[in-house]
């Protein structure tokens, strides 16, 4: 079996964050992953980058969280790509592009929440609902969207409630469901990610076996709490 996690934040790149490098790569070879996917909070989001910036120089600071985990877990960790979208406090998770595709896409900012969906299916995107009714807890507000095709079924860091919503939101619509952990600090206590049977080569090979439903969401207690 092989472990990956599906949301993790950096300090570097990410205002919410309390974790460099060096702490991402020790809780999870410590806790038996794989690999993970760096999901820092993009632009329109908690984000850590200077937005006055032009946006070549933002997205080349967005991305060091990123660069600075796969140089710090050569041949320990395996480290993916995405980010995470905000549009006023619903978040999604997104998969497939990389530095080079996000300096080439500037449009990206001015695509509304009700067409970010089709815009990642055309343009080869994986999106998911990053804990979508995290405001069942948090606010009155809950936004959610049919062209977004799959789900974070359960976040480590929600609430019960908040995973609970999720997976029938998911059943109901028939949507892929993932796990992740969500992570933003060494003493959470649980994580989570989705297993595979085969290890993966890239974020279009995640991509493709999300979409074929084939990883098993797991829950794990962190070594490291």
């Amino acid at each position: 079996m092989y472990l990956y996690e599906t949301h993790c934040h950096t300090a570097a790149a990410s205002a919410c964050s309390r974790l460099c490098a060096d702490d991402i790569v020790e809780l999870y070879t410590a806790n038996g992953y794989s690999g993970v996917f760096i999901t820092d909070h993009f632009l329109n989001g908690n984000t850590a980058v200077d937005r006055s910036l032009p946006y070549p120089a933002q997205i080349r600071d967005f991305c060091r969280g990123f660069r600075e985990v796969k140089e710090r877990a050569k041949g320990r960790l395996q480290v993916f790509f995405g980010f995470e979208c905000s549009f006023c406090g619903t978040d999604v998770l997104v998969y497939g592009w990389d530095e080079v595709q996000l300096l080439a896409h500037a449009d990206l900012l001015d695509v509304p929440f009700e067409k970010f969906g089709s815009y990642c299916a055309e343009n080869g995107l994986l999106a998911v609902h990053a804990h979508p009714f995290r405001g069942a807890e948090e606010t009155d507000h809950v936004r959610l969207s049919p062209q977004i095709e799959a789900v974070e079924t359960y976040n480590a860091a929600r609430s019960d409630l908040c995973n609970k919503l999720g997976a029938q939101y998911a059943e109901a619509h028939k949507k892929v469901g993932i796990g992740g952990s969500d992570l933003h600090a060494r003493g959470q206590k649980m994580l989570s990610g989705l297993a595979f049977d085969e290890k993966l080569t890239s974020e279009q090979d995640f991509i493709e076996r999300v979409r074929r439903r084939e990883g098993t969401i797991v829950k794990i207690a962190n070594k490291l709490a």
